[in-house]
């Protein structure tokens, strides 16, 4: 970036003249004028500082010998509440103690009367350096967070893109009531998630946790989540039959040259058959996920399978029967592991019984936030309740 020079710079700053001579301060209005943004006039201290308090001043210029405040005991309330703002007082005095007292006062600099305009200009130079570099680095500070911003916003449309749910209008899956609560704890989140509808009786459940956390992360899932798309859109274009099998062995080719060395994915592929009343699923080191039955018995499945990583090349697949199922939870850790109100414990310690009382996600979620003081991770969740 090609830095301003320093009249570039004097023009973006605002300057406070303290003085109480009227014809020196005529003087400085002519002068300054023209060459800062904006200039504020005051003929004591006491006003002096009410102009600091009131106005955006960047720079003051103030006289020592003044009535009711002096230069130097404003200068004492103004670094009481501003540390670094550049402060040149003009004095005609050589006392020691005063001398003393402006350096315990940090007076930025200092102009002997009488002056001339060019000893005034060396002087506010040296005095502004200090606040050019720092309106440099922070202007190049807050290019760097707007664009680091506008590149978020970017790539957390195309995760929303890239997330696909074909029940979202209606929120019915079969014959339960499918609900999704999706909250990332920043802007690229490590989890994605998708429901696909294969046929009339057959969907597809995908919920991705792309370990740790910002772009990485982000990055992993949303390779999971489009890959899974496209195998799945793939598959319906050439009316093939839907292969859980066959979608993890295809996934596992493409994961893994693109995962770091040591990245590894958590992940849950559920392929729920109305007709077979059955759900086939592969957990890739995700939550146990929670159920219950008619019998009202609370159950876990836990996880099948190791976490994906660059070396995965073998699965498990294993079945439940869905015909007696009422409830489901499938969620990431970021909610089992967040921390609980004044304690140590993780929400997991209480998530069964709130699973349990909840009837459905709204309700589940107010239990939740009753619990934690603030959300630690990504969140995401999907809420099954049989119609």
């Amino acid at each position: 970036m090609n830095h301003p020079n320093i009249s570039d710079i004097y023009k973006t700053l605002n300057i406070l003249c303290v003085e109480d001579d009227k014809n020196v301060l005529e003087v400085y209005k002519s002068l300054f004028s023209l060459m800062f943004k904006k200039v504020y006039f005051a003929t004591n201290g006491i006003e002096g500082f009410e102009c600091f308090k009131k106005e955006p001043v960047d720079i003051i210029l103030t006289d020592y010998m003044m009535p009711q405040c002096n230069g130097l005991e404003m200068s004492k309330k103004i670094r009481a509440v501003d540390e670094s703002i550049p402060i040149v007082m003009v004095t005609a005095l050589e006392s020691i103690e005063m001398l003393r007292d402006a350096i315990d006062v940090h007076i930025t600099s200092f102009l002997r009367k009488p002056f001339t305009s060019a000893t005034l200009f060396s002087t506010f130079n040296l005095a502004v350096k200090s606040v050019i570099v720092d309106r440099c680095i922070l202007r190049e500070q807050k290019e760097k967070i707007i664009y680091s911003d506008y590149q978020e916003s970017l790539t957390f449309t195309k995760e929303k893109i890239i997330t696909k749910n074909d029940i979202l209008e209606s929120e019915k899956l079969f014959d339960f009531r499918c609900e999704v609560v999706y909250n990332p704890r920043d802007t690229l989140s490590g989890d994605s998630y998708l429901i696909r509808k294969i046929s009339e009786d057959e969907y597809f459940v995908f919920l991705v946790d792309g370990m740790g956390k910002g772009i990485s992360a982000s990055v992993s899932a949303m390779l999971c989540s489009s890959f899974v798309n496209y195998y799945i859109n793939q598959q319906l274009q050439k009316q093939n039959s839907f292969s859980l099998s066959g979608l993890l062995e295809e996934l596992l080719q493409f994961i893994a040259p693109n995962l770091l060395e040591y990245e590894v994915i958590s992940a849950n592929f559920l392929y729920l058959n109305k007709k077979r009343e059955e759900l086939q699923y592969a957990m890739f080191s995700m939550p146990p996920i929670l159920y219950i039955s008619d019998s009202n018995d609370i159950c876990k499945l836990k996880s099948n399978n190791t976490p994906l990583a660059a070396y995965s090349s073998k699965f498990t697949i294993n079945s439940l029967c869905i015909s007696k199922l009422s409830k489901m939870l499938i969620y990431s850790d970021g909610l089992n592991e967040n921390s609980l109100k004044k304690s140590d414990k993780p929400y997991a310690s209480h998530l069964k019984a709130d699973f349990t009382t909840a009837t459905n996600s709204k309700e589940l979620q107010e239990l939740y936030e009753e619990k934690i003081d603030t959300q630690e991770d990504d969140i995401t969740y999907i809420f099954m309740t049989k119609i």
